[in-house]
């Protein structure tokens, strides 16, 4: 609660008790209380209006080390041109702003990030705009918002695929802060009694061309995408749909539900129509493939009387590779010189993206304050590749005990047989500390 806020509250208490004590009998401003006038306990409600302005965010800095996996083919192909290290540290600092003016109906809202990493060898900073709109309330149904815009479509945890409008989170951390794209917005709401009890619908409008939102597609075109949202017999229900444009049309639907007050159920189905992935033969050649794509993610989330979380999601991605298909990038790899991988990297771009084949399960465990051991959150989640079987499991220790002040450690350690996802990353472990004040 604000300063302004708690003195408007014990003031209004105050007098509440005085009105108690003196009786029903209005004051007036001449009569005395004890030497005290009325007048000295009044107060202007206008001097604790709220202000339209907000503003939020966070500074941090973190620490990371990470343990190369020498001879693994990810570590091959991000090692390019570049001398191979024995250990790496990396870090940086960061500051988070959040600013928003709201005035009646209108409301101004920006979220930029700026930040100076180190990448083990050289300083690197960078400002980037996650959002910056407008937003228009017309009436209590209906409201229009122009500018860069983060939308969340999707019900699922670290996976989702009917997120049409919006940057792929990242399944280790999915909390993170994206940048969102340039477009304009739409939204009607409308409640009613019986089983439906809310209908919204959301119109997006975005256009990629040269310099805006360039990297969503194929420029030259005015995408449009809308989601349906119904909670109908206390199910949430969502259908959405992106038009044939810089990226081929998709269709979605998605579904969650409390079964207890503890236990949630969600599920999300997406079909990407027209599909093209480029696939690396056995011989080395390259062949692009067009098919319709069928995503899909089924998970729960259950809180323990325990105060202990859990989150589990099984996902298919259909726009994955299988594990045919992911052998013969590895082979592809092992074989073929550092100059002629160099030429092979567009067409071998799908095969570098996180959680690039067919299925995935996410497991998270989170305990508060375990132990009685006050202001600490441990947590554990894995990441399993059930088409090969390798794995990244992440304990962290989140510490909370100074006020604005997060702490957090995490560990993460990555395993798998020869030619397998994770067996061929990067790293085998990486370590990281992390300080983030809140302001």
């Amino acid at each position: 609660m604000s300063i302004t806020a708690r003195i408007a509250t014990s003031s209004a208490i105050l007098a509440g008790l005085l009105h108690c004590l003196v009786g029903s009998q209005p004051l007036h401003a001449d009569e005395d209380l004890g030497g005290l006038s009325a007048e000295e306990f009044s107060f202007d409600v206008e001097e604790f209006e709220k202000s339209p302005w907000s503003l939020d965010g966070y500074v941090q800095g973190d620490s990371r080390y990470a343990d190369p996996n020498h001879g693994s083919d990810f570590h091959r192909l991000a090692s390019l041109g570049k001398d191979l290290e024995d250990g790496r540290f990396q870090g940086g600092l960061g500051l988070q702003v959040r600013l928003t003016y709201q005035q009646g109906p209108f409301e101004a809202h920006a979220l930029s990030m700026m930040t100076q990493d180190y990448s083990g060898d050289d300083w690197a900073g960078d400002a980037l705009l996650y959002e910056g709109n407008l937003s228009l309330q017309v009436n209590p149904n209906m409201y229009f918002t122009l500018g860069k815009t983060l939308l969340r479509w999707g019900k699922g945890y670290a996976w989702t695929p009917t997120n049409f409008v919006a940057r792929d989170k990242s399944p280790s951390d999915p909390d993170l802060a994206l940048e969102g794209y340039w477009l304009g917005l739409a939204e009607f709401v409308k409640s009613f009694p019986g089983p439906l009890k809310t209908l919204a619908f959301t119109g997006v409008i975005l256009p990629v061309s040269d310099g805006v939102n360039d990297d969503f597609g194929q420029e030259g075109h005015i995408d449009v995408a809308g989601k349906l949202y119904l909670l109908l017999y206390d199910t949430d229900i969502d259908i959405m749909a992106l038009s044939d444009g810089s990226r081929t049309a998709s269709y979605g639907l998605t579904a969650s539900r409390n079964l207890t007050s503890n236990l949630e159920i969600h599920g999300e189905l997406a079909l990407t129509t027209d599909f093209e992935r480029k696939v690396v033969d056995v011989d080395g050649t390259v062949a692009v493939e067009e098919d319709d794509a069928w995503s899909y993610l089924i998970g729960l989330r259950y809180l323990a009387p325990t105060d202990t979380t859990l989150i589990i999601e099984y996902f298919h991605n259909g726009k994955g590779y299988s594990g045919k298909e992911a052998g013969s990038f590895f082979d592809l790899v092992d074989r073929e010189d550092d100059a002629s991988l160099a030429a092979s990297r567009p067409s071998i771009t799908g095969y570098q993206r996180p959680n690039f084949m067919r299925n995935y399960l996410f497991l998270k465990a989170s305990q508060k304050e375990p132990f009685g051991w006050l202001y600490v959150a441990p947590s554990l989640f894995i990441i399993v590749n059930l088409d090969d079987g390798s794995y990244s499991l992440t304990p962290e220790v989140t510490y909370t005990k100074f006020d604005n002040l997060e702490l957090r450690f995490r560990l993460s350690y990555l395993d798998g047989s020869d030619g397998s996802e994770y067996g061929e990353k990067t790293s085998n472990w990486m370590a990281e500390v992390r300080a983030r004040y809140f302001f």
